[in-house]
């Protein structure tokens, strides 16, 4: 399980390096993608790496095949059911800890690494009052997608950060992309894993938040880069429901009550009509995007009448509940 390195950056990146870190890639019905996803992590330095590909659910069992077609260090973690990025992400840390990890890269499986000393340079970065750590979101034209995430509490909206700031190093970011970040098992037995609650989107903006909160800090490091495929394993309406309710949902569990009136007033005046308008091109897409501001406002008041509150804690699964093979 060691991590060896045979061409280390500098004596400075390998000596920060931990002995136990490892990598789990997410996949779901996406055996070439997967594949290529894993060819290009045998870029890496230190090459072999512990790898597990959790299949969430496929059809053909191909995170299986894809370990037998691999080999060693390839594993397989098989879920009998499609439990999302959380329950998928959740699952590969598991496996990690289980394993005496110190750290996992958790990686959509459309991304592909470009840059050989990736792990070795957020690993650098990976102090013990990190909880995360990612490079740059590149997209496939070589344009930065994401330089760490941007949070208004204000209106309750996310964005990215499109350049770096300035300076040579890493630097502290609200939240990190989930399609490539370098998780600290030590925050994950602090703070709990990815809540299952947010299923996919957002669900990586609230535990960074809920590591921030903890003490632990989220870094975004410039000096490297991944890029990612953005190939959407989600239909578009179902994406754009979950996106709109878990914005609601995730100032529910984080903002203050100041936060839940500003935010709430701009996703009804502001977000909701602004993403129906730019959706009325035809009359499906209209009917679609109506469709899903409906789910989210009536997803989150159901959800807020089950609890008796509007305003509810922020959790997550302690590594013993999260799923494994067996689930």
């Amino acid at each position: 399980m060691t991590h060896a390195h045979a061409a280390p950056v500098g004596e400075d990146v390998a000596a920060a390096l931990p002995p136990r870190a490892v990598i789990g890639v997410l996949t779901w019905n996406g055996l070439s993608t997967t594949r290529a996803c894993l060819a290009s992590l045998t870029r890496l330095r230190g090459w072999p790496i512990p790898i597990v590909v959790v299949d969430n659910g496929s059809h053909d069992r191909e995170g299986e095949a894809l370990a037998g077609e691999f080999g060693p260090p390839v594993e397989a973690v098989t879920l009998r059911r499609n439990r999302a990025v959380a329950g998928g992400y959740n699952a590969a840390m598991r496996w990690a800890a289980e394993r005496g990890a110190t750290h996992i890269l958790l990686l959509n499986n459309d991304t592909v690494v470009t840059d050989p000393s990736m792990l070795d340079r957020l690993v650098a970065a990976a102090a013990p009052d990190v909880a995360a750590v990612g490079p740059l979101i590149l997209n496939q034209d070589g344009t930065t997608f994401s330089a760490g995430g941007r949070l208004s509490w204000l209106t309750g909206q996310t964005g990215h950060r499109r350049t770096p700031l300035a300076g040579d190093g890493a630097y502290d970011a609200p939240w990190l992309d989930g399609p490539c970040v370098l998780v600290s098992l030590d925050a994950v037995r602090h703070v709990g894993g990815l809540d299952p609650t947010f299923v996919s989107y957002w669900e990586d903006v609230d535990w960074c938040t809920r590591a921030v909160r903890a003490g632990f800090r989220c870094l975004a490091e410039p000096r490297t880069s991944i890029v990612h495929l953005r190939g959407g394993t989600i239909p578009t309406p179902e994406a754009e429901a979950f996106d709109l309710r878990n914005q609601v949902l995730f100032i529910r569990r984080h903002g203050r009550l100041i936060d839940n009136l500003t935010a709430l007033a701009f996703f009804l005046l502001v977000r909701a009509p602004l993403h129906v308008i730019r959706r009325a091109t035809s009359w499906p897409r209209f009917v679609g995007a109506l469709r899903s501001v409906q789910i989210a406002v009536a997803w989150n008041a159901r959800d807020a009448w089950r609890q008796r509150r509007w305003r509810i804690p922020a959790t997550g699964p302690a590594i013993a509940a999260m799923p494994d093979a067996s689930e």
